[in-house]
């Protein structure tokens, strides 16, 4: 159920910008990222099985912004350390936003799809 509300609440936020001329008729506006189904851990993935399927999901651009500005202070990061990158996370570090020294955007987060139970979606 956690997972289920997570996944609502990102969804939302990556939608509330009526300003936005991507925006449709019913308030949602488009993506710009990516995504990667796979199977055993995302630092050593494998093809999707029957049995093992997950999917990490990488948003780029204004929601991954949006996403950043919502989720409160920055928290200290090891991968990012030195480098310029502010990092905030959420639900035990499976989601994760950061905005680079340059002030690029970026959120991962992933899923267990046969358990539906948040995973995280970004190694180190």
């Amino acid at each position: 159920m956690k997972t289920i509300v997570l996944l609502g609440v990102l969804l939302s936020l990556a939608s509330m910008s009526p300003a936005n001329s991507e925006e449709d008729a019913s308030g949602y506006t488009k993506l710009k990222g990516a995504y990667r189904t796979y199977s055993r851990g995302i630092g050593d993935p494998g093809a999707p099985t029957a049995a093992d399927t997950k999917i990490m999901f990488s948003i780029d651009g204004k929601a991954a912004r949006e996403m950043f500005d919502a989720m409160g202070k920055d928290v200290k990061d090891a991968c990012t350390e030195g480098r310029g990158t502010r990092v905030r996370t959420k639900d035990q570090e499976r989601l994760w936003c950061g905005r680079s020294k340059q002030g690029v955007y970026s959120c991962n987060f992933g899923f267990d799809l046969k358990s539906g139970k948040s995973i995280g979606g970004i190694v180190c």
